[in-house]
C-alpha cells in the first residue's frame, strides 16, 4: 500500500481525511459498486481535489499508482489506476483478481482460465409438472453417480437428480422430495452431498445450526436412502422421496450458522470406516475479519463414533488439513475429490476462482488421516465476460467429470447459487445464477 498525506492552509470548509492508496500488480477490482449518491459524492470530490494544486491544498505523494482519498470516511475513490471501491461496512478488503484490463494485458489470460463447455439454469431442466411451484434453485453443491448428478439447494429439502446429458425440460431429471417440506424446521442449509459406495447410501450436510439446549453451532450430517433412477414410464411420473436413516451433529464447533462446512468429500480409510473431509467456508475456520484472511483454508477430517447426546451419535473430529496458501481465497465453496487420481478441486466464490491439487493419504479405501495432507499450486480463473468483469460469481458445487489428460481430470462440473440481492453483487452476475456449469481445464 501507498499513503497519501494531505494537509490544509488556509480556509477550507471541505470535510476530508487523508487516505488510503491500494495497488495490485496483478490487476484486480473490489467488490461492490458505489451507489448513485456515492457516486455524486465521488464527482464532487474530484472536481474538488483534482483541478486545484493551489496554496489550499497540498500532496504528498510516495507513488503514482491507484491514489484513493477517503470523503467523510464513508468512501473510497480512485483517482488514477485500476478501479477499487472500498464499503465502510468492511474493514477488510475483497480483492477480486484478473478483472478489467488484465484480460486483454496479461500474456497468461488463457492458460489460467476456464474454458466454459456449457450452462444451463436448473429450472430449465425439470419438466414443468415436477416445479411444485419452486422458483428458486440456489443451488450449493453437485455430485455425480453413475449417469446422473445429484445437486442439492441450501433453500430447498428436494435433491434434484439430473441425467449426465442434461436434457432440457426432461422427465430424466427428477425432483426427490418436496421443497418446502423437510425433516427439520425452516429451510434445509444443505451444502454437501456425498455418497458412500460401500453402502450405497448418501449423506447431506447441512452448514451449522443451533443447537439451543447447548448453545452452540454445529454442521449435521444426514444419511439418506435415495429411490433407484428408472426409466419406466410410470416411475418416473411418481413423486420420489428419500428416507432419513439418522441424523448426527458434527463435534465441530463454528461461531455462527453463516460460516460452517460449505463442501465435502468422503472416502474410507484402510481401517474400513468412512471419513468425511468438511471444507470450512471461512479462513482458520472462522468468521468475520479472521475468516476473511486469505490463504488459511482448512478441511476438517472426520468419522463417525457412538456418542451419548440426543443423536446417539457424533462426527468426530480426527485431523484438520491446511488448504495450501496458493489458494488465496477470502472464502471457500465447494470441493470435489477425483476417485482415479487424487485430484482435488477448490472454488471460492468470492473469488471466482478454484485451487486445483492433490490430496495424499491413500485413495478410497486406502485412506490414513494420520498420512493425508493437501499439495499444490494451480490455481484458475472461471471465465470472465467481454469487459473482463465476473460473471460466474456464485459457484456453489464442483464435480470431477472426466479422465482426460495424463494424471488429471480435464473438465469441471458446477453449480450457482442465487445472484445476491440490493445491490450486493453487479447485475453481470445475474445471467449465469441458478444454474449448472460444464468448464474444460486448459
Amino acid at each position: 500500500a501507498i499513503m497519501a498525506r494531505a494537509s490544509q492552509s488556509g480556509k477550507d470548509s471541505t470535510p476530508y481525511r487523508a487516505l488510503h492508496v491500494a495497488t495490485d500488480a496483478r490487476g484486480g477490482t473490489e467488490m461492490s459498486g458505489p451507489t448513485r449518491d456515492t457516486q455524486s459524492s465521488i464527482q464532487g470530490m474530484q472536481k474538488a481535489f483534482l483541478p486545484s494544486h493551489g496554496p489550499s491544498h497540498r500532496y504528498l505523494l510516495t507513488a503514482a499508482t491507484s491514489i484513493v482519498l477517503v470523503l467523510c470516511g464513508t468512501v473510497a475513490i480512485v483517482l488514477t489506476g485500476q478501479a477499487e471501491i472500498v464499503l465502510k461496512s468492511s474493514s477488510k478488503k475483497v480483492k477480486v483478481p484478473h478483472t478489467g484490463k488484465w484480460c486483454a494485458e496479461d500474456e497468461s489470460f488463457t492458460k489460467v482460465t476456464l474454458k466454459p463447455v456449457h450452462d444451463a439454469s436448473i429450472e430449465s431442466l425439470l419438466p414443468l409438472h415436477d416445479l411444485l411451484g419452486e422458483n428458486q434453485f440456489e443451488a450449493s453443491e453437485i455430485i455425480r453417480v453413475g449417469d446422473y448428478y445429484y445437486v442439492i439447494c441450501d433453500s430447498s429439502w428436494a435433491v434434484l437428480r439430473l441425467h449426465r446429458s442434461l436434457p432440457i425440460i426432461s422427465e430424466q431429471n427428477q425432483m426427490i422430495g418436496v421443497p418446502q417440506v423437510g425433516f427439520a424446521p425452516g429451510e434445509s442449509g444443505f451444502e454437501a452431498i456425498l455418497h458412500d459406495d460401500t453402502t450405497s447410501t448418501f449423506y447431506v450436510v447441512q452448514e451449522s445450526v443451533l443447537h439451543e439446549h447447548r448453545g452452540t453451532y454445529q454442521a449435521m450430517v444426514t444419511q439418506l436412502s435415495m429411490p433407484p433412477p428408472s426409466r419406466t414410464e410410470e416411475h418416473l411420473q411418481q413423486r420420489l422421496n428419500y428416507t432419513v436413516i439418522e441424523t448426527c451433529p458434527s463435534e465441530m464447533t463454528f461461531e455462527g450458522t453463516s460460516k460452517g462446512f460449505e463442501g465435502a468429500i468422503s472416502l474410507r480409510g484402510k481401517d474400513g470406516r468412512l471419513y468425511i473431509l468438511g471444507l470450512c467456508e471461512g479462513n482458520h475456520c472462522k468468521e468475520e475479519e479472521k475468516g476473511k484472511d486469505a490463504g488459511n483454508g482448512r478441511v476438517v477430517v472426520m468419522t463417525r463414533k457412538q456418542a451419548t447426546n440426543e443423536f446417539g451419535c457424533v462426527w468426530a473430529t480426527v485431523a484438520t488439513l491446511e488448504i495450501p496458501s496458493s489458494a488465496n481465497f477470502v472464502d471457500y465453496s465447494a470441493i470435489t475429490l477425483h476417485s482415479v487420481t487424487q485430484a482435488v478441486a477448490i472454488t471460492s466464490q468470492e473469488n471466482s476462482q478454484v485451487w486445483i491439487g492433490k490430496l495424499e493419504g491413500g485413495a478410497n479405501g486406502l485412506f490414513d488421516p494420520e498420512k493425508a495432507k493437501l499439495t499444490g499450486d494451480s490455481v484458475y480463473d472461471f471465465p470472465r465476460n467481454v469487459n473482463c468483469d465476473l460473471q460466474y460469481c456464485n459457484i456453489e458445487g464442483v464435480e470431477w467429470i472426466s479422465d482426460g489428460g495424463e494424471g488429471t481430470p480435464q473438465v469441471l462440473a458446477a453449480v450457482s447459487d442465487k445472484m445476491k440481492s440490493k445491490g450486493k453483487q453487479k447485475f453481470t452476475c445475474k445471467e449465469k445464477d441458478q444454474s449448472i456449469h460444464l468448464f474444460a481445464i486448459p
